[in-house]
């Protein structure tokens, strides 16, 4: 467990992560020198200042409005970065079609089914044709919590509805307490203590296949689909396929 990599957002949901993401070479990449970036849950700006050094113009959301004011004044002297209110699904604010390129950092676990469907077909909306959506966020293979059955029961209620992306609820008594008291250590309890007290009651572990299946669905063409790593997670153990990674393509017109 490495608190340098991540330290808790004002607004008491989740964290800023301070290691740049995997995928962010496709993110910058998808940048046509014309339109935008979009940057989903900034945090940091640790991936926003990636961009900006690869030239490209970006536009940086966090959900809470302090936040936004923040990140304004930390900014105010840099070029090239604009700071902007968005809450996904339904609370989005810019017009179709605006980036070439957008990335969505670890907020898509923070929503259930009907929300994910929402927030995928925003994201379609808001990329220009041929631009790129880069999505990390949690899998169901998340180490921490498989002596627990998270896989068994994520595996058993795909089968059931092969498209639901359905959140585990009641996640904090049901899972994340049962899986620190089989690690019983003092980081596991301080994880759960934290975690429990400032995050919403569920929490969606998202099966690869699944997300990529919606997106096809709903008009994108998948690029990349892998797990991998995450030593940023707020868990006092880590595995190889802790996060789920994808890169979706909407067709050029």
């Amino acid at each position: 467990m490495d608190d340098k990599l991540r330290k808790p957002l004002s607004h008491n949901r989740g964290f800023a992560f301070q290691n740049v993401n995997p995928l962010i070479k496709y993110w910058i990449g998808s940048w046509d020198n014309a339109h935008p970036l979009l940057d989903i849950g900034c945090g940091s700006c640790v991936n926003a200042r990636q961009a900006l050094e690869a030239g490209a113009t970006v536009y940086a959301t966090e959900m809470e409005e302090e936040s936004v004011k923040t990140l304004i004044e930390d900014y105010k002297d840099c070029q090239n970065i604009s700071f902007h209110y968005l809450r996904l699904p339904d609370q989005v604010s810019f017009q179709d079609n605006t980036f070439s390129g957008i990335l969505c950092s670890e907020v898509l676990h923070f929503l259930n089914h009907p929300d994910i469907i929402s927030s995928v077909w925003e994201l379609y909306r808001l990329v220009r044709p041929g631009g790129k959506v880069v999505i990390t966020c949690t899998g169901q293979d998340v180490l921490a919590y498989q002596k627990v059955g998270l896989k068994k029961l994520k595996e058993e209620e795909r089968q059931k509805s092969p498209l639901c992306l359905k959140a585990v609820q009641n996640f904090f008594d049901d899972f994340c307490k049962r899986a620190a008291e089989l690690e019983g250590t003092e980081s596991a309890w301080k994880l759960y203590e934290q975690q429990k007290s400032t995050m919403k009651p569920y929490f969606n572990f998202i099966n690869a296949d699944q997300l990529a299946m919606v997106f096809t669905r709903l008009g994108f063409e998948v690029e990349v689909l892998t797990t991998g790593p995450a030593p940023q997670y707020p868990l006092w153990v880590h595995g190889d396929h802790d996060q789920v990674r994808l890169v979706a393509r909407k067709p050029a017109q």
